[in-house]
């Protein structure tokens, strides 16, 4: 891990906190929807969340006004979470942080953008989902490559993987059964957040003469726990409900 590394894990969440700041500083934000209709949890406040999503609202319209089109954000996401995993196998954690985070706005800005333009569709929201699973995978298979040899910490990061899809498999369960999910937790956006707060925390920690390392390995034990237990909790329910 290089010094330019950590420091931009360090950036990372510097600039995250600016960008709160001048929200709080604009006024009450824009409520948004999907984060009402889902709301937050402990892991992820849904004050939070509907900063994040005006954010990406304002940032749709910029890409909009550049002629941009969902799907090549869609796309672009793709391959910027695939620089993610790249970065996480090789140790880079504070670049994988900045791509991952990138690829989670662009995962949020397609949709809003496609909402703008009056041209959401149900083929648009299949590939953004399917999208959205790879990038995952990237990120998770990147560390798992990572911790070659820690056959403990490779088997955390698998059940992490694991629980990951089946949350969003009992999501989708449940709209083919036309059922309402109950609410869950370790859901796409609180997973990103962690993974990218972990992998810039493991990042910077160094320039503190402390190793970072033990960060991961807790944010994809906290996130095989939780995830898993969310979709376990889900799925009963759904069970129940039908």
């Amino acid at each position: 891990m290089t010094a330019c590394d950590a420091w931009a894990g360090l950036t990372l969440p510097l600039v995250c906190l600016l960008l709160l700041v001048i929200a709080a500083i604009q006024g009450p934000h824009q409520r948004h929807a999907r984060v009402t209709r889902e709301g937050g949890t402990a892991f992820l406040g849904e004050p939070l969340m509907h900063w994040g999503y005006t954010w990406i609202d304002r940032l749709a319209r910029l890409a909009l006004w550049f002629k941009l089109s969902p799907t090549s954000v869609s796309w672009l996401s793709l391959l910027l979470g695939l620089g993610a995993g790249l970065g996480m196998a090789k140790g880079h954690f504070g670049l994988a942080a900045w791509l991952l985070a990138l690829s989670g706005l662009g995962d949020g800005m397609d949709g809003a953008m496609a909402r703008l333009q009056g041209k959401a569709t149900r083929r648009g929201a299949v590939l953004d989902s399917a999208l959205d699973r790879y990038v995952e995978f990237f990120c998770l298979a990147g560390l798992i490559y990572f911790y070659r040899g820690v056959i403990e910490v490779q088997m955390v990061a698998l059940v992490a993987l694991f629980g990951s899809f089946m949350v969003t498999y009992s999501t989708a369960k449940a709209e083919a059964l036309s059922v309402k999910p109950p609410r869950g937790w370790m859901k796409r956006p609180e997973r990103l957040v962690w993974l990218i707060g972990g992998a810039a925390l493991a990042s910077a920690l160094p320039l503190a003469g402390c190793s970072g390392r033990p960060v991961l390995v807790a944010v994809l034990a906290l996130i095989a726990v939780i995830a898993n237990l969310s979709a376990i909790i889900r799925l009963f329910a759904l069970s129940r409900s039908v």
